[in-house]
């Protein structure tokens, strides 16, 4: 066991050290990149990549700094968050290749140990095998995962596909991101705090048992860019506007007053920036309630829209999995504004 602290290393940790979504776009409409990606990938939370016979490659690579001390959860909560992207799919991640940095120093070997410790675990869980990797040091120590998977095509969820009328699901509470920043400025508890690390450490893996069901007809996992950039994404890709009922919004205990005290994640301001302009606030929400929309989540809940005659079969695979759920709103026809995400009370 090592006794760094991990989180010192860097600014941020976990989900929250993502690049924003307009910074990305900008990386990504190079010349260069656009020649060499593959022609007709939609934007999902991993490549779906067709191979024949009905079947797809299904892929996804993840990795971020610490997001918290102890190594071995850091190690679990980043290899669980880059497992969630193919749960996000639908299906079950087959293999995967570890990405390491080790900090410099004599603790070096220690600290990779530990976060090997905590991959190896999230891996083992959720019955995906290590087959790879590859190990650096530098000044910052970062861990994940790159994760594949072989399904069939008609079992392959996507952002597309939601339908005016379907229900809006999502399995755990917001603000993870700010629970994390709270910690660090000591403004959560520890009963808190333990209740956001339970989440972060939770896996999504009933995302590949929702995957064969025809009344699930969109999924995606929330993380960095928060409950409205990846409804934005949804509404985006399927055609239509997400109405999101404030009053149904879960929350992880103590982050609106963190919030309301300064505990604010830096990509929360960046994602506000970026997906505000295309929702419809009520006009009783604050700008703290409007940034706890926008958390940067790590290893966040799945959010998935719903036939509502398929609601039954999937509460109860929840419910045989243990896992929470929220009905947070519907899909409706696109609205005339252009909105992606009408808030409601």
């Amino acid at each position: 066991m090592n006794n760094l602290n991990l989180t010192n290393f860097a600014r941020m940790g976990g989900c929250s050290c993502k690049l924003g979504a307009e910074d990305l776009a900008r990386l990504c409409s190079i010349p260069e990149m656009r020649e060499a990606m593959l022609p007709g990938l939609a934007p999902d939370d991993a490549a779906i990549v067709p191979i024949g016979d009905g079947k797809a490659l299904v892929t996804s690579i993840d990795f971020q700094n610490a997001v918290v001390d102890d190594a071995a959860m850091a190690g679990e909560i980043a290899a669980k968050n880059a497992l969630s992207d193919i749960f996000a799919c639908g299906v079950r991640p087959l293999y995967a290749d570890v990405v390491l940095v080790v900090p410099y120093g004599d603790e070096a070997v220690e600290v990779g140990k530990d976060l090997m410790r905590g991959v190896a675990r999230a891996c083992g869980q959720d019955g995906c095998a290590i087959v790879g990797g590859h190990t650096i040091r530098g000044e910052t120590p970062i861990v994940g995962l790159s994760v594949f998977s072989i399904a069939s095509i008609e079992h392959v969820k996507r952002k597309s596909g939601a339908t005016p009328g379907d229900l809006l699901m999502l399995t755990k509470p917001l603000g993870n991101g700010v629970a994390v920043a709270a910690r660090q400025q000591g403004l959560l508890a520890d009963q808190d705090y333990s209740e956001a690390l339970s989440m972060m450490l939770r896996s999504n893996r009933v995302g590949a048992r929702l995957g064969p069901l025809r009344g699930v007809s969109a999924m995606t996992d929330i993380t960095g860019f928060g409950l409205l950039g990846h409804m934005s994404e949804v509404a985006t890709s399927s055609g239509v506007t997400l109405r999101l009922n404030a009053r149904e919004i879960p929350l992880l205990p103590g982050v609106f007053d963190a919030v309301r005290e300064g505990a604010i994640p830096l990509l929360c301001e960046d994602n506000l920036e970026t997906y505000g302009g295309r929702v419809g606030f009520l006009e009783s929400q604050g700008r703290h309630e409007r940034l706890l929309l926008c958390d940067p989540q790590t290893n966040g809940g799945l959010l998935f829209a719903v036939h509502p005659e398929a609601s039954a079969d999937v509460q109860a695979i929840l419910t045989e999995e243990g896992v929470d759920v929220w009905t947070i709103g519907e899909v409706t026809q696109r609205h005339a504004s252009g909105r992606l995400v009408e808030i409601v009370s």
